[in-house]
């Protein structure tokens, strides 16, 4: 008879899902944030004046991967306090702010400091929704489809 050693270890796959669902959580929130933000500067074809692409295109092609970036970062420097991922966060958002500008055009030092503060608010917003569970859902799908029908 073989005896299987209980362990109190979170599966695999729930981890993997949790942590995405807190990733597009973070994004959704962001989005939602610096949409309200950017409604007083006007929008021409969906994209704000001054900036080389749309908010969501911002948020999901160029932000979301910096962040998986410096989450990985991070996990392999085994740092837990949010000071230095802070700090990484805002390296990560220059980059790319710079990565944005390379592929789209447009001025890199504004460029990179908008990414700068977007991945700031983005590591800001994972905080919270890693403090609230609940509303994981909703801000990772309900609100950003909704803000996009309005805007």
């Amino acid at each position: 008879m073989t005896k299987h050693k209980d362990y109190d270890l979170p599966s695999v796959r729930l981890s993997a899902g949790m942590y995405a669902l807190t990733k597009l959580s973070a994004a959704g929130l962001t989005f939602v944030l610096i949409s309200l933000f950017m409604l007083g500067h006007g929008y021409e074809n969906g994209v704000p004046q001054g900036w080389p692409v749309s908010v969501p295109y911002a948020i999901y092609a160029y932000g979301l991967p910096a962040a998986i970036l410096a989450d990985a970062l991070l996990r392999m420097f085994r740092s837990t306090s949010l000071s230095p991922a802070l700090v990484l966060y805002a390296v990560a958002g220059f980059g790319a702010g710079l990565w944005l500008v390379s592929e789209q055009g447009g001025e890199a030092l504004a460029s990179g400091l908008a990414g700068l503060v977007m991945l700031l608010i983005f590591r800001l917003a994972q905080v919270a929704g890693e403090r609230q569970p609940l509303l994981l859902p909703v801000f990772a799908l309900f609100i950003p489809l909704l803000c996009l029908i309005l805007v």
